[in-house]
């Protein structure tokens, strides 16, 4: 199958880089570093090897760019043992055994640097814009964050861990989790949504198209991303490998795990956030939480009123993120004026030939 995530997003605590995730060394052949301005076609030039390796049956992973989710940040081949990354910021990572795995392609040097010399006060106050409003939208998102956070954490100190293990282990039983090793299992970590300029993207229902998929609900969504985190721990506990999709409000929460070996999977579906897709079944994990203790939390009124706080917040975090994107593409515009297109299509047909033979 070929699969559409993200390897990085932006968060209450920051942009959260994944990349490390994407391709680990000890499974790899050959990864592309690539280096450039915006607008030099890095995301062309992903694009389009992904294209040929789909066109030839192989199973391809798209990782999208939270900042333009139709723009890719890189590309996984697993079965070749291969991966291009978008190499510069704010996801930048360098090659750790250099000609033997690892190589750098450079757009620069199809860069007409005189053309570009042209605009470098217009430049400037470009970036000086997009940084002001990436800057407010980042704040936005931790405010946000602290009040999507604030009701996790409550939560979590209503789990009941004897229902909770009672589940665990029924789950554990029905999909047949045995013990598959005597090592843990490795988890890996990624986004399956994102907030973005377009607003909050999901890419779960296209994602989990080969699994059997459990919903899990019961009245909020950070119940389940609690109950997600404890069951991936036991199932790695078993040593069965796993992936988990960070939830982008609270990357420390799951929204979804995936067991790519078992084709299982389990996604939140509670909130205006959840997963949307069709599922096999339902499991209501209401019961491993005692919300007595909490009073008042599930007060109507006051929910309604928090999710409108959070809501309007997560409103402007998206309309700084828009304003960013105007000026960056601004700042794109003026570097694919200067770049040598041709020259960029020629590299492409090569790398595709070079990589299409590994």
């Amino acid at each position: 199958m070929n699969k559409h995530m993200f390897a990085g997003a932006s968060t209450p605590d920051g942009f959260i880089n994944f990349f490390n995730y994407i391709m680990p060394l000890e499974k790899a052949k050959k990864r592309l570093f690539l280096k450039g301005s915006s607008g030099s076609g890095k995301s062309t030039f992903i694009n389009k090897i992904a294209d040929e390796f789909e066109a030839i049956g192989a199973n391809t992973e798209r990782f999208h760019c939270a900042n333009d989710p139709d723009s890719l940040d890189a590309l996984s081949v697993a079965g070749k043992g291969l991966c291009i990354l978008d190499a510069t910021a704010p996801h930048c990572c360098e090659p750790e055994i250099p000609a033997a795995i690892d190589k750098i392609i450079d757009f620069a040097e199809f860069l007409d640097e005189q053309k570009v010399s042209r605009y470098v006060d217009e430049i400037k106050s470009l970036v000086r814009m997009k940084k002001y409003f990436i800057d407010k939208a980042f704040a936005y998102l931790s405010a946000a964050g602290s009040v999507y956070l604030a009701e996790n954490e409550a939560y979590n100190m209503t789990l009941n861990k004897n229902p909770l293990n009672d589940l665990l282990q029924e789950l554990l039983k029905i999909s047949n989790m045995q013990r598959a090793s005597n090592s843990f299992g490795f988890d890996r970590k990624l986004f399956i949504s994102a907030i973005t300029p377009n607003g909050f993207v999901s890419l779960s229902e296209g994602y989990f198209g080969d699994c059997k998929v459990y919903g899990l609900y019961g009245e909020n969504r950070a119940k389940a991303s609690i109950f997600l985190t404890e069951l991936r721990d036991k199932i790695n506990a078993v040593g069965i490998n796993t992936e988990s999709f960070c939830c982008p409000f609270a990357p420390k929460w799951i929204e979804c795990l995936h067991l790519p070996d078992m084709k299982i999977a389990f996604a939140a579906m509670d909130g205006n956030f959840g997963y949307k897709g069709s599922v096999d079944d339902k499991i209501d994990v209401g019961s491993c939480f005692d919300t007595k203790v909490l009073g008042d939390i599930k007060h109507k009124e006051r929910r309604n009123n928090e999710y409108d706080l959070f809501g309007k917040m997560l409103g402007a975090v998206i309309e700084s993120m828009n304003l960013s994107k105007v000026y960056h593409t601004k700042i794109e515009d003026i570097y694919s004026s200067a770049m040598n297109f041709d020259k960029v299509r020629i590299l492409t047909e090569k790398t595709a030939d070079e990589l299409l033979s590994l």
